[in-house]
């Protein structure tokens, strides 16, 4: 993968430097897909959870930062998280050039003081009904999503039907190579191994 600089400062921070506070830092993170990068910032984007855009409708009407970083050339997809954005990007864009490109208008964002996700679009997800996909969610939330999200990603939980968990990676790890193997090899190996009623992990 391209290295790319670990901070950068928006453009609006370099128009008024010497005149005005720091603006924000933005961190560059690999991530397992070297087609995705993880952007963290110190602001709170989101309260809880992740919010995956890849539609810019959708972007459009539920995610102003989303929008915007969809609008650049080469943005295949945007995930915003609490504390960090990983952006995917087409095949045959190339970081060294979108990288700062996203920086800037991730920073300039910040400093808007603009909404990532507007209220209307946070929906509380429902908790799941039987005492099994409680256990499912508990071991998720504890133990799979805090270290996915280390690399930039996320699962959502889409069902659980006679034994099999049905799962969806998100972010960077939508497409990156390992994810079958974290799917199986991990996900799959902790659920099995705590919950004997799960079978099996399936990506949907």
């Amino acid at each position: 993968m391209t290295t790319v600089p670990e901070t950068m400062p928006s453009a609006e921070t370099a128009r008024h430097a010497g005149s005005a506070p720091l603006g924000p830092t933005i961190h560059t993170l690999p991530t397992p897909n070297p087609d995705a990068l993880m952007f963290r910032v110190e602001e709170t984007l989101v309260p809880t959870g992740t919010f995956e855009y890849q539609d810019r409708d959708a972007a459009e009407r539920q995610s102003p930062l989303a929008a915007r970083l969809l609008a650049e050339p080469g943005v295949d997809l945007v995930l915003i998280a609490p504390r960090f954005v990983t952006v995917r990007k087409l095949p045959d864009a190339r970081w060294v050039e979108l990288s700062p490109r996203i920086k800037e208008a991730l920073g300039d964002f910040l400093l808007s003081g603009d909404m990532a996700v507007l209220d209307e679009a946070v929906v509380a997800v429902s908790a799941a009904g039987s005492e099994i996909e409680q256990r499912i969610l508990t071991l998720l939330e504890e133990e799979v999503r805090p270290a996915l999200a280390q690399d930039g990603g996320d699962v959502t939980y889409e069902g659980f039907e006679d034994g099999i968990v049905k799962l969806r990676m998100i972010g960077a790890c939508g497409t990156c190579p390992s994810a079958v193997a974290t799917l199986k090899q991990g996900i799959e190996a902790l659920l099995r191994e705590e919950i004997p009623e799960v079978q099996a992990v399936e990506q949907v």
